[in-house]
């Protein structure tokens, strides 16, 4: 059974550090320890964000399928053992490019499947997969159609929520401001779900709402969270200085509204994961330091969990 409410963080700055596939039970060991009960699992660092914008096919996802899974036979095995769940996935991103060659678009539809069934074999049950984002925005609307109408059957085949996600665009110089880009407005965020579950028939999309991106883009937090609603799925809890995406650990900088965080999932009855996309700050420290980082992070999730469950008062 799913924990509601896990506490949960990103294998990314970690998971690695202490063994990854090859030590799949010690580096889960070391998060139960540190106070975590899930794990968001970074798919994505097989075939990271600049292997991708490089347009070469990744090796790993070039490989069959059961080549594939077999790689994560330890992690799976690691998973009932210590009982540590994976709740979220990350895919690698970006998944479509406007100018081709249609041979990568091709390559990214095959990786991205293959991430689903990576998240079946695992029983992870949602997986987030960035939409594409383009300076106009009629453009970035009819890519992200097409491109999540293309997902639809493979959301359906492995059973995998596919969580789209607020994201920015570029950063103006002028005015030191971000520019919101595909899905960082909640009511684009329903408008872009909704059509595509009515299309689909069923829930395959949900939705996966990143905190430091929210912040840089100055939204009102607890209300993008209500406009939400259902649809929420998933979250990356993160803290930044307000204009560059930093990643670093919850509550530091405080320039994030973390109270309206905690009401506005408290407003909707959120039982999601509490997730942390905390690499940013885990991957400055030496590894005997990491686990102190981890157990303030996992604290600050205990923390969120106690204020969402209180009582109105």
């Amino acid at each position: 059974m799913r924990k509601e409410l896990a506490i949960s963080v990103q294998s990314a700055g970690w998971y690695n550090v202490y063994g990854g596939e090859d030590n799949a039970e010690y580096a889960l060991e070391v998060a139960k320890a540190c106070g975590f009960e899930a794990v968001d699992f970074n798919v994505e660092a097989r075939y990271t964000c600049p292997q991708v914008l490089t347009k070469k096919p990744s090796e790993f996802f070039s490989q069959d399928l059961e080549t594939i899974l077999k790689v994560y036979e330890p992690l799976k095995k690691a998973m009932e053992k210590t009982g540590i769940q994976l709740l979220q996935a990350h895919a690698p991103f970006p998944c479509h490019f406007m100018s081709g060659p249609d041979e990568i678009n091709a390559h990214l539809d095959d990786v991205f499947e293959k991430s689903c069934a990576i998240c079946q074999y695992l029983g992870i049950p949602a997986i987030v997969a960035h939409p594409f984002i383009y300076y106009d925005r009629e453009t970035e609307r009819k890519i992200n159609l097409e491109m999540y109408r293309n997902m639809m059957h493979v959301g359906k085949k492995y059973g995998v929520k596919i969580c789209l996600e607020n994201l920015w665009l570029a950063r103006n110089a002028m005015s030191s401001s971000n520019i919101c880009a595909a899905c960082q407005e909640a009511e684009e965020a329903v408008w872009y779900i909704d059509k595509l579950n009515e299309e689909a028939g069923e829930e395959i999309f949900g939705f996966c709402y990143d905190l430091g991106h929210a912040t840089m883009c100055k939204r009102n937090i607890r209300d993008e969270i209500n406009i939400l609603g259902h649809r929420l799925t998933c979250v990356h809890l993160h803290d930044n200085d307000g204009v560059n995406d930093q990643h670093f650990a919850p509550m530091i900088r405080r320039m994030t509204d973390w109270e309206g965080l905690i009401l506005g999932l408290r407003d909707i009855g959120y039982r999601g994961p509490i997730n942390f996309e905390t690499s940013g700050a885990l991957s400055k420290y030496p590894k005997e330091l990491i686990p102190a980082m981890l157990k303030y992070i996992a604290r600050v999730g205990k923390y969120i969990r106690e204020r969402i469950l209180e009582e109105e008062k």
